[in-house]
């Protein structure tokens, strides 16, 4: 037997190095979609919440005023009378 037969040996009978590669880089991968998943989630919801920010009114304004509908020429009649 040469040395190169051994090793070859040694290495074919076991295999875990090689599995446990393969196995982190199915945990790799896996995470990577899992974070590309949340920030693709948390953009859209953000283009969300603006969308929607920009197209209502803000509720807890203040209603505009009376005053501001009136006509001003009947507000200066009111005075003199």
């Amino acid at each position: 037997m040469t040395i190169q037969t051994v090793a070859a040996e040694l290495l074919g009978a076991n295999p875990g190095p090689a599995a446990h590669i393969a196995l982190l880089g199915i945990v790799v991968i896996a995470a990577l979609l899992i974070f590309a998943s949340v920030r693709r989630r948390n953009k859209r919801d953000a283009a969300e919440a603006q969308m929607h920010a920009t197209t209502h009114d803000d509720p807890l304004a203040s209603p505009p005023s009376q005053e501001q509908d009136r006509d001003p020429s009947t507000s200066a009649t009111q005075g003199d009378g």
